[in-house]
């Protein structure tokens, strides 16, 4: 989680509170930048938190165990949710595709007894196959862009502190049964996780950002973890 520990509060002018935490609008625009960045521009990220921080500045005031840095980067955090909320809705169509591919994939798989195969969806869909491929790398790309990141060698979440090459060989095997499992998951429910987990917003903030009730978050991420959970046993 981003922490406000090195932001001071000095005054309650709010042009001098507006300069004093431009540091926490740019570190905060380039923490969402890094992880649903598919939605917005880091310009756009950065005006929208530079808005959200004047916003405090106006609204402050001084309350007794509530400073202005922790204030101010409630307002900045939701203000950039709301830009990413708002361009979220220009890709309903690529949400509309997916929808009516995932339905296809549903219909065929119950016909067929197993998965289709990408020539089958494609004339399920009524579409070339080319259409139907370029599609799904859309709903991939948006799936995994960031998760990828958290798989990665660099990640603390497999950090591998030991020098014996079995535990080395282990720990690879590991982090690529994990990703596969992942990038298998239902997108929404990859979201949620990534929102959750890795970006460490809260309940609220992800409801937020997918327009849903944070009851509907509650359910898609227990949802997630038991297919991992499953798909997890099933490798080992």
């Amino acid at each position: 989680m981003i922490a406000q520990k090195g932001y001071t509060q000095t005054t309650t002018d709010p042009d001098t509170l507006v300069k004093e935490h431009m540091p926490l609008v740019r570190k905060l625009a380039w923490h969402f930048m890094g992880r649903v960045g598919q939605f917005a521009e880091i310009d756009d990220l950065l005006q929208a938190g530079y808005l959200g921080l004047i916003d405090a500045s106006r609204r402050y005031t001084v309350q007794e165990g509530v400073s202005f840095s922790a204030y101010a980067a409630i307002r900045v955090r939701g203000a950039i949710v709301d830009l990413l909320r708002r361009n979220s809705n220009l890709c309903r169509s690529t949400i509309s595709m997916q929808q009516k591919a995932r339905a296809a994939e549903r219909d065929l798989a119950q016909k067929l007894s197993r998965d289709p195969t990408p020539e089958e969806m494609a004339t399920e869909m009524d579409m070339p196959l080319s259409e139907y491929l370029s599609w799904e790398a859309r709903f991939q790309a948006n799936k995994t862009q960031s998760l990828d990141e958290v798989y990665s060698d660099h990640s603390a979440l497999f950090e591998d502190n030991s020098v014996n090459p079995e535990d080395a060989t282990q720990h690879q095997q590991i982090r690529a049964i994990m990703k596969k499992a992942v990038a298998e998951l239902p997108e929404r429910e990859a979201l949620v996780l990534q929102l959750y987990y890795v970006e460490e917003m809260n309940i609220y903030e992800v409801a937020a950002i997918m327009g849903v009730t944070t009851g509907r978050v509650s359910q898609i991420k227990k949802a997630a973890i038991g297919r991992l959970r499953d798909r997890m046993k099933g490798a080992f």
